[in-house]
């Protein structure tokens, strides 16, 4: 599944020119904590959140309280426009991290996860083409098992066995999986509780609508 399978189309902009009453009001009336911003050409310049307009008040309230600051040398300027300015450019983050269309959900949610961000920008050739957040990847994950194999109880033998080996490294000498009348059959001997745990785990993310019985057992230690 790719992001442009999940993302969310049709997305309101702002312009950078436009004031943070505009943003508000968008994001108040749309139900959404950020904007994408977005020059004539639709290119994505920036992203305005939920988050700024908040830092704009907590910059704001600093500069009333030292009030001598605005006079030195001294002053952050940076602060001064970030709670006094009304544009939109001026509180936007100006460095997007952005995706295309065709870049896989797992490698999404890495870079919402490195980058500690809610949503990203979709984009093809510098335009954008739609939002993803990690709602949608959330949603992704409850409606679709992306794992289930292809049909056929041979298949699924074979497939369940490729995953256990290559995925958790499972002696298939120690470990039996059979599959017959639609029911998988796990038997054998695990070295502990959590690798037993692992692969119910995998074989539940692969099962479909096959039933389970797991007979593994903990291997007594010597």
């Amino acid at each position: 599944m790719l992001a442009k399978d999940i993302m969310t189309g049709g997305v309101k902009t702002i312009h950078s020119t436009n004031s943070i009453r505009t943003a508000i009001e968008l994001m108040v009336n749309q139900g959404v904590s950020g904007l994408p911003v977005v020059d004539e050409d639709d290119i994505v310049i920036g992203m305005i959140t939920e988050g700024d307009l908040l830092r704009r008040v907590e910059y704001g309230a600093t500069a009333k309280d030292d009030k001598k600051s605005i006079d030195t040398a001294l002053v952050d300027l940076d602060a001064y426009i970030k709670g006094h300015s009304w544009r939109v450019g001026d509180l936007m983050s100006a460095e997007v991290i952005t995706v295309t269309g065709d870049a896989s959900i797992a490698s999404v949610a890495k870079l919402l996860f490195q980058h500690k961000i809610k949503r990203m920008p979709v984009v093809e050739n510098g335009r954008l083409v739609g939002l993803i957040s990690r709602v949608d990847l959330l949603r992704a994950i409850v409606n679709t098992r992306s794992d289930t194999v292809a049909a056929g109880e041979e298949a699924m033998e074979r497939a369940i066995k490729a995953r256990l080996s290559s995925d958790l490294g499972v002696d298939l000498n120690a470990v039996s999986v059979t599959v017959h009348g639609r029911c998988i059959c796990l038997d054998g001997d695990v070295s502990c509780d959590l690798q037993k745990r692992a692969i119910q785990v995998l074989v539940d993310n692969v099962q479909g609508d096959y039933g389970l019985v797991n007979r593994l057992s903990i291997a007594d230690r010597v």
